[in-house]
């Protein structure tokens, strides 16, 4: 078996975030409601309703259900009581609550009824259409849209976004491709207008179209990012080398864009895993916004997962000075830093200054780590034994004073801790599968194979576990056709992960099946040129006759693991 994880990953990315737009902010409707007060219009010109006690109970039971959760039967019995009333506002609560519970239908209902007893109102005919749309109705929602914009031309802005975000939920495109040119031919210039088209293009597959909207919304609103925020989300999903083309070239034709949209584009560099073209990205935004605090993070975060430890730190530590939220995982990573700097006192001084919360205790176990040395390492274990409030978080404690413990090689006390944890969580996974981990390590295969068939009892179609299971088997006992099965069944689960193809490559090896093992020995140590797969891969090749490429794979796994054990021993064993 080999160790799954190492003790603390080194940091977490941000993946590509959503680009707001102040200007869809202003115009796109609250998903809670649909009401939006009328103050201008008169209240006498609303019917006076008699408080019946119909009325009065209805009103009263449909506010009380609706909150307790029942929008959705609110709603019904607000359109009966509108209908039986024929008053507007009843009409309007009633599509309130429909839209709220996601009942298109009743919404429609609702709408159209207050569009019928109060014909002049804006609001539930634009509500009315946004309904229709989002059912899929649109031969019913175009009167409507271009009544609307021929009553109140200052409202198509809102109306065409509206149609860019709901095209997608018609079900004839042609026929929302049609609607939406006939309708955006009146307003030329109007960037809401080519927002639409774009959109509708985009669902009819038009590139050419697509193209002509991009240049014209370049043209007319370059300080406007939502359009190319939206087609940069529809893209980086699937087309992820498109997306990044197209913000690139969007970007260098709009000098002006706001921030957020040029931090996409690093963004979706690290999404990518292209780290060092992120990191000069984001460089070169910092020469336009020095103390900007998140470029400054993610420098920081790109510069020690580059390993440019050194530029880390001034970085890290001015995205902590000029306010980035994110205080205390700045803190625990300067500390991380520093200690692979060999600066231990910084590294203390960082790891101490975390505060109470989901860093404190990763900071705590690092203060550890720097402690245990030498003749220390029972106590500070010990030490350790109160850190954790929750189960989870004593889990996790017993799981790193085993790590500490064996890098300290002592394997006794990770089992004690390991024992002593599993004693309070018995049926923990991740304590079962680490204490079968330091048990094979001391030589006790069968209660090592005893953990993880436990673990497997708790995961039954985990990956990990059945290759570990089945690596234990096929190394260290003669159970070959069991450990094969065991490992076929997590090579099915993950085909590509190294470790299992390594594994696989073994079992072969034992069984004899000398070309097989070597062809998956070779694409494991493509991913994991890690020791033992080089041991593994030479032996294969030496038996199949070989002998130079296994001397010379051994030659380079020795250059980084010159006492490697499993690799030395092969080695003396075969070409001594």
């Amino acid at each position: 078996m080999k160790p799954h994880s190492a003790l603390l990953p080194l940091f977490t990315l941000l993946a590509l975030s959503g680009c707001a737009s102040s200007r869809l902010a202003r115009i796109e409707p609250g998903p809670a409601s649909v009401a939006v007060s009328e103050s201008a219009r008169a209240e006498a010109a609303l019917p006076h309703l008699p408080l019946s006690p119909q009325l009065f109970y209805g009103v009263i039971i449909s506010e009380i259900a609706a909150q307790r959760g029942g929008a959705g039967a609110s709603a019904q019995t607000y359109l009966e009581l509108a209908r039986e009333a024929r008053d507007p506002r009843l009409a309007q609560r009633a599509a309130e609550f429909a839209m709220l519970s996601g009942q298109l239908e009743t919404a429609s209902q609702a709408l159209t009824l207050w569009v019928e007893l109060d014909p002049a109102s804006e609001n539930a005919r634009e509500q009315l259409f946004i309904a229709l749309l989002r059912s899929g109705k649109l031969a019913q929602s175009r009167p409507l849209i271009e009544g609307l914009l021929a009553d109140r031309p200052e409202r198509a802005p809102a109306v065409f976004v509206q149609l860019a975000r709901l095209t997608a939920r018609q079900p004839d495109k042609a026929a929302a491709y049609q609607l939406t040119r006939d309708l955006a031919a009146r307003y030329p210039d109007l960037p809401e207008a080519r927002f639409a088209l774009l959109a509708v293009a985009a669902e009819a597959g038009d590139q050419m179209a697509m193209a002509q909207e991009m240049d014209a919304l370049a043209r007319l609103a370059p300080k406007w990012d939502l359009p190319v925020a939206w087609q940069v989300d529809r893209l980086r999903r699937d087309q992820p080398e498109a997306a990044l083309a197209l913000l690139k070239s969007e970007l260098a034709r709009r000098p002006e864009a706001a921030l957020e949209i040029r931090l996409a584009y690093p963004r979706l560099l690290v999404s990518a895993k292209r780290f060092s073209e992120a990191r000069d990205s984001f460089a070169e935004l910092l020469k336009r916004y020095p103390a900007q605090p998140d470029v400054l993070y993610a420098l920081g975060l790109l510069s020690f997962q580059l390993r440019e430890l050194e530029a880390a730190v001034p970085y890290l530590e001015q995205a902590l000075k000029v306010g980035h939220p994110e205080t205390d995982y700045l803190r625990l990573t300067l500390g991380q830093v520093n200690q692979e700097l060999e600066r231990e006192d910084e590294a203390r001084r960082w790891y101490a200054a975390v505060g109470q919360g989901e860093h404190y205790l990763p900071a705590q176990v690092r203060l550890a780590v720097l402690d245990a040395k030498g003749d220390n390492v029972a106590q500070v274990l010990a030490r350790m034994n109160s850190m954790g409030t929750t189960a989870q978080e004593k889990i996790q404690v017993a799981l790193f004073q085993s790590q500490i413990a064996r890098q300290q090689q002592r394997l006794d006390l990770a089992e004690l801790n390991l024992d002593r944890a599993l004693a309070s969580e018995p049926t923990a996974p991740e304590l079962l599968y680490e204490r079968a981990l330091v048990l094979e390590m001391q030589g006790k295969f069968a209660a090592s194979e005893r953990d993880l068939k436990a673990y497997l009892q708790e995961k039954p179609d985990d990956a990990q576990g059945l290759n570990a299971l089945g690596y234990l088997l096929a190394n260290r006992t003669t159970r070959y056709r069991e450990a094969l099965a065991l490992i076929e069944r997590a090579h099915k689960a993950d085909p590509d992960n190294a470790m299992i193809l390594d594994s696989l490559g073994w079992v072969n090896f034992k069984l004899g099946r000398y070309t097989d093992a070597v062809r998956y020995l070779q694409k494991a140590y493509l991913g994991l040129p890690d020791p033992e797969v080089a041991a593994h891969l030479g032996e294969a090749l030496w038996q199949v006759g070989r002998k130079d490429e296994a001397l010379a794979i051994w030659r380079k796994a020795l250059t980084p693991f010159p006492q490697h054990e499993v690799l030395q021993e092969t080695i003396k064993r075969l070409a001594p």
